[in-house]
């Protein structure tokens, strides 16, 4: 069933909500570029050199690029697998990015379902090729996603999950945090902001957009937190807002 407009813009609202309130303080003023960038379809200003090589995006901008086109090119899955495997020709993007934009992407049809997610993944990226820069690796990040899964069903910590030979990919890592506590997105987060790897920002920032945008809500906060996140939900209206009303306009 799709989404009322209305619906899409509670969950474009409450991505952005999240990455405002588990990123660093100097990230809003990235926010908004990136967000004219995606409604502008023109990716390239993201380079920092006119040289046509691959440059080093940091590794954020590039997990905030990949949740913007999930959320804006929900409704063809194919357009935004095109727009993530042009950001690979000159960025570190790869298949990490393309699996978070189709699951946000998922989010926002109202088609993500928790014990089916894992699956349904693997199902559409092993029928395709060339999603990565190399097979090795697409073939690596699929594993990652099921043994992901198998920690999620037989019910792992966080640190049983994270040892020796467990999880490493980022993107694997942010969906046993989403998937294992998928009804609460304070949950999700406040585990993840304590995960055992240097990648913990990236996953941080990527499960609780994941769980936003599957809510289409973030949790209220606690009384100490009331000021600092009413100020990041009237940013973040302005940044969802922005989207969905040029996605209204596209679609």
């Amino acid at each position: 069933m799709l989404l009322t407009p209305r619906s899409v813009k509670s969950r474009f609202r409450a991505i952005f909500t999240s990455i405002l309130l588990t990123a660093p303080p100097n990230l809003p003023d990235r926010l908004e570029p990136i967000i004219e960038l995606i409604i502008n379809d023109n990716l390239n200003p993201l380079k920092t050199t006119e040289k046509n090589e691959k440059i080093d995006l940091t590794q954020i901008d590039l997990t905030i690029t990949a949740i913007g086109i999930g959320a804006y090119w929900h409704q063809d899955l194919q357009e935004m697998r095109s727009r993530l495997l042009a950001l690979q020709t000159y960025s570190k993007a790869d298949i990490q990015e393309l699996v978070l934009a189709y699951v946000i992407a998922l989010a926002c049809l109202g088609e993500l379902h928790p014990r089916l997610l894992i699956n349904h993944i693997c199902d559409d990226f092993q029928q395709r090729i060339a999603l990565s820069s190399t097979p090795q690796l697409q073939q690596q990040c699929l594993a990652q996603l099921q043994l992901a899964q198998q920690f999620v069903e037989c019910g792992a910590s966080t640190i049983a999950s994270h040892r020796e030979k467990g999880l490493s990919d980022a993107i694997a890592s942010s969906l046993y945090y989403f998937l294992s506590t998928h009804h609460s997105w304070r949950i999700v987060t406040t585990r993840a902001q304590r995960h055992p790897q240097p990648n913990q920002l990236q996953v941080t920032i990527q499960s609780g957009a994941i769980a936003a945008a599957y809510l289409g809500d973030v949790s209220d906060p606690t009384d100490r937190d009331q000021a600092n996140f009413s100020k990041t939900s009237a940013k973040a209206i302005i940044l969802g807002d922005r989207l969905w009303s040029a996605w209204v306009g596209l679609f």
